[in-house]
């Protein structure tokens, strides 16, 4: 199913352009392009939020009023909100990891969508535009009101007074009420998270103890099930072993009859490496035990590096959840924030269809017209007055 049903978009009836000249790629990126409304989407659209979501559409119309080279086309969802909200995880019968959420906020979470199809020539007709849509896009703007400010770890169950430990982009800079993702190394990804004034913080950075703690943790659970598997490895009788091993002896005599040097040579090769269930499974044993004393030695040590440095209370920025060489990243670019979502943020004498913050996804394609709305909105885009509608 292409992306325009998915979106809702009717078939137009003018699918081609015709240009009087072979169509260029100058003439694609600079055509004349269109803001089109498309269905919206969600479960619990109202007249509140989507009020809110059309003066958000009007703060980006008022800076880019006119399209060019594609066809800007935008909708409107909501839904229920899960900010702040605990977990109580636990394994199905099928031993898949899931979970109940617990204190869901009252508030409603609701999205102002805009994706920007590029205008193209056609591969075959010289002379013949496609307008943006029907089509696909990498480039979109997402303003999410009230939504999750980190990525989950779906795989894992760590939680921190029951909420659920996430990662997010640590801020470039930071100006009153809001705040600027560093960009993502090699991707045209830009964000930000824009929130109450003068206030309490709608995350909570996890410390490096924190998150040493854990690690040891972690790591210590998944190696005992390692070993636990090792130790229940089964073993078969010693007289079955020595049957085996008789066997396949009698095998090379057979062999090599005729050669008592290249005989002794290959039971010699044999027996060398030959070894029981049981030596089998100790040594596998002793390997799993050894890793994890090491991995939880690199964790202790970090523990005792960070407490030397004056570090532990400081917020833990990684990498890669768990597995980081080095345990945490101190370049900004490169690292994630460890965080819990701020459930005391949440003011709950709001009705449900106020924004109380907003986080602005940005991603767009290179292709001059896409990349061109990007630049626009970067530079252009009135931040503070997000921020104002929270303050309201």
């Amino acid at each position: 199913m292409s992306l325009a049903v998915l979106l809702g978009l009717q078939a137009s009836p003018q699918n081609k352009i015709p240009t009087e000249t072979p169509c260029t790629d100058v003439m694609a990126q600079t055509a004349k392009g269109r803001w089109i409304k498309s269905n919206d989407l969600g479960t619990h659209n109202s007249k509140e939020t989507n009020s809110l979501q059309d003066k958000i559409h009007e703060l980006i119309l008022k800076i880019y009023p006119e399209p060019k080279g594609v066809d800007a086309v935008w909708h409107r969802s909501a839904g229920i909100s899960y900010f702040g909200s605990k977990r109580k995880y636990y394994k199905t019968n099928d031993d898949r990891l899931t979970f109940d959420y617990f204190n869901t906020p009252h508030f409603l979470q609701y999205t102002y969508t805009a994706g920007f199809f590029r205008y193209r020539c056609d591969a075959y007709e010289k002379n013949i535009l496609h307008p943006g849509y029907p089509g696909e896009t990498g480039t979109w703007l997402n303003i999410i009101a009230n939504g999750n400010i980190g990525y989950p770890l779906t795989d894992d169950n760590w939680t921190i007074n029951g909420l659920p430990v996430m990662t997010m982009k640590p801020a470039q800079y930071k100006e009153d009420g809001y705040e600027f993702y560093y960009p993502e190394p090699d991707r045209n990804v830009r964000g930000a998270l824009v929130y109450r004034k003068g206030g309490v913080l709608p995350y909570i950075t996890v410390t490096r103890k924190q998150y040493l703690d854990y690690c040891t943790i972690f790591h210590s659970k998944t190696a005992d099930v390692t070993i636990r598997g090792f130790e229940q490895m089964p073993v078969r009788s010693a007289e079955e072993q020595e049957k085996e091993k008789n066997t396949k002896i009698a095998r090379l005599q057979k062999q090599f009859a005729n050669d008592a040097k290249k005989l002794q040579a290959n039971i010699d090769y044999y027996l060398s490496g030959y070894k029981t269930d049981q030596q089998i499974r100790d040594e596998k044993i002793r390997e799993a035990k050894k890793i994890k004393e090491d991995i939880v030695k690199k964790f202790t040590d970090e523990m005792e590096k960070s407490k030397n440095e004056g570090l532990l209370n400081s917020p833990a920025m990684v990498r890669v959840m768990y597995y980081a060489e080095p345990v945490f990243e101190t370049d900004p670019v490169l690292g994630m924030q460890v965080i819990t979502e701020n459930p005391d943020y949440i003011r709950k004498d709001l009705p449900k269809h106020v924004p109380q913050l907003f986080e602005i996804n940005l991603v767009w394609n290179e292709w001059k017209a896409q990349a061109n709305f990007a630049k626009i909105f970067q530079e252009k885009f009135p931040t503070d007055k997000l921020q104002a509608i929270i303050d309201k």
